[in-house]
């Protein structure tokens, strides 16, 4: 079961290659997922653990658009495997669009999230296990305020927050459920590294602001 879910947690991770969405060739596409407003959108952590989605994509009036070049590690036993991809993220008030490309230049999913809806679309080879939501939970605890991460976080775990590093931790114990290392003068610009200690996988993302 652990190795189902550390597959399932990087087959989203893996995805996020986000690369400039108009000179790509798509591939067939499934029909959008779309949960309405007013629908809470949830994403499983641990067994009894749910991250649960703002309401608003992005509140602040800064304009977010940056490629970045992402590497995944992981173990679990005796299975080992890295991955190096291209990413992009474009957010601006209210709305955050991302696209997902595979290691072939595929676009593999696309995800538009509006305060009036959640779209979710994925090729038509993508796994039926893989789950886009996670990867927003992912994005949201390295680089959304902290405010935020508090509000998305299940009642059993607590976020602290220094100087270029966040640590989530369970309240039951004080274990850390991931260790994040970001950019202390621009978070978006920069190298940022999120360490899952509770399924042993790490994440290096290397951002740069477009036009910088």
């Amino acid at each position: 079961m652990r190795a189902i879910i550390i597959r399932t947690l990087f087959a989203s991770i893996l995805a996020a290659g986000l690369t400039a969405c108009d000179s790509i060739h798509m591939p067939e596409m499934s029909m959008p997922n779309i949960f309405a407003p007013g629908q809470t959108q949830t994403v499983m952590l641990d067994p009894g653990s749910e991250f649960t989605l703002p309401d608003e994509p992005w509140d602040s009036d800064e304009t977010i658009d940056v490629t970045q070049q992402v590497r995944a590690n992981w173990k679990d036993g005796t299975e080992t495997g890295q991955g190096i991809f291209q990413a992009r993220i474009t957010i601006e008030r209210d709305h955050a669009r991302i696209v997902m490309l595979d290691d072939l230049g595929r676009r593999a999913i696309d995800i538009d999230w509006t305060v009036d809806a959640l779209s979710v679309q994925s090729a038509d080879w993508l796994p039926a296990s893989l789950d886009a939501k996670r990867l927003l939970a992912d994005i949201i605890m390295v680089y959304w305020p902290k405010d935020v991460l508090e509000g998305s976080l299940p009642d059993n775990m607590s976020v602290n927050q220094t100087m270029g590093e966040r640590i989530i931790r369970l309240n039951n114990n004080g274990r850390a459920y991931a260790r994040i290392e970001r950019p202390v003068r621009d978070v978006w610009h920069g190298i940022a590294t999120l360490r899952n200690e509770q399924f042993g996988y790490v994440i290096t993302i290397n951002s740069k602001r477009t036009g910088s």
